[in-house]
Parts: structure tokens; sequence; C-alpha cells
């Protein structure tokens, strides 16, 4: 076979080594991705509780506000009404009072009802927080498994890159060019093989007089339809 063919099927198998490591690496992730999203989701949760209670919180004390100003309004009225000289201004006090004591007691159901809201609130942020500490573990002991497997991955990414390294500074700089050239647009497909009289990459069938020369393997050959680089794979290659 041709050099610089074997040279090309050689870079692109490299390179195909380093693409199939992609969804590995993603596999490994994949596992320590889910929880720190749940762990992300159950803060966002945090954060909406939190301003919820904030809320209730202001509520509550917009009631306690408004019965100690209800509550300083009654002594006043408790004061005038002893002071007034007609039963009109009398009698006109009196509902002011009524009214006044209906207000507190509204507000002090509203403070109940809030108070019931915030007891209920306080025990999910509790929840919450028992998850994220439960998550967060659970995020420490898979993210030390992770780095560990990907530190494999990662040492045998260095070990394929160190080979296409040495390998292209031993190629002729046009067939390397002339590769890069191809895999601009095909990708790790740049270098294809012929099956069933056609291209793997393409998948066009390829006439007799191409397919003989790239069956001889003495120049390097290109799909005549999409320009990838044509090769016949050895049988351990198919095996693989």
């Amino acid at each position: 076979m041709n050099k610089f063919l074997k040279e090309l099927i050689e870079l692109n198998r490299l390179e195909r080594k380093l693409k199939e490591l992609e969804p590995v690496e993603a596999s490994i992730k994949a596992p320590l991705i889910k929880l720190e999203n749940q762990k992300a989701a159950l803060e966002e949760r945090l954060e909406k509780l939190e301003e919820e209670i904030k809320n209730i919180k202001l509520k509550k004390s917009k009631n306690e506000l408004l019965i100690a100003e209800l509550k300083e309004k009654l002594k006043d009225l408790e004061e005038k009404q002893t002071k007034v000289k007609t039963e009109k201004e009398f009698k006109a006090l009196q509902i002011e009072e009524e009214l006044a004591r209906e207000q507190i007691e509204s507000a002090n159901e509203d403070i109940n009802r809030l108070e019931k809201i915030l007891e209920q609130k306080e025990e999910e942020k509790g929840e919450i927080l028992k998850e994220i500490e439960k998550v967060e573990a659970e995020i420490t002991i898979t993210k030390m498994d992770v780095e560990k497997k990907l530190e494999a991955v990662e040492a045998q990414k260095q070990e394929i890159y160190k080979k296409r390294e040495e390998l292209i500074k031993q190629m002729n700089p046009n067939i390397y060019r002339f590769y890069e050239k191809i895999k601009k647009w095909a990708g790790i497909t740049a270098v294809a093989p012929i099956r069933k009289q056609a291209c793997s990459g393409c998948n066009m069938r390829i006439n007799d007089k191409i397919y003989s020369e790239v069956l001889k393997g003495e120049e390097i050959v290109t799909c005549p339809h999409c320009g990838r680089v044509l090769y016949v794979e050895e049988e351990n290659e198919n095996n693989d």
C-alpha cells in the first residue's frame, strides 16, 4: 500500500479514536451532571420559598403594625368619649370604636392564618435543605469517581495525541494539508473505506476503474462523488 495512504488511514484512525472517546466522557460525566442539576433545581425551589416566607413575614408585620395603630386609636376614642357633650357625638365615637375592634379582630385572624402558612413553609424549607445536603454528599462521592474515570480517559487521549503528533511530523506537509482540507467538511470520515464497491462516506457506488485503483493501493484515490480518500479495509480493521 502507498506510504502516504497508510499514513492518512492511520491519522484518520487516531482521530476516530479521539472522537469515540467524546461520548465515553459524556457518559462518565452524566451522573454528576444529573446530581448537579438536581441541586440547582432544589436551590431554585429554596430561593422561591425564601421569597414567599419573606412576603408572608412582611404581611404579618403590616398586620401587627395595623393592630398597634388601632389600639392607639381605641385609647384615643376612650379618652374622647369622656369629653363628649352630646349623645350624637358619643354614638359616632362608639361606631368608630366598633369598627376599630372589628379591624383588630380581622387583623389577628389574618396573623393566625399567616403563621400557619409560615409554619408550613418553614417545614418545607427544612425538607429542601435536607435534600440539598443529601445531594451535595452524593455529588462529593460521585465527583471523586468521575474524576478517577476521566483521568483514565484523559490518559488514553494523551497517548493518542502523542501518536497523532508524531505521525503528523513525519508526514509530507502537502499530504497533511490535503487531508485537513477534506477534514474541514468531512470530519472523521475524511478517509473512508470502500464497502460493497461503494464509498462508506457518501454511500455512492464506485465505478470499476476507480475501484481497481483503490484495490491496488498504489496511489491516493478520492471518491469521484464526495472527494473523500478511499481505501480497502484490512480484515482485522473490518472486524474492529
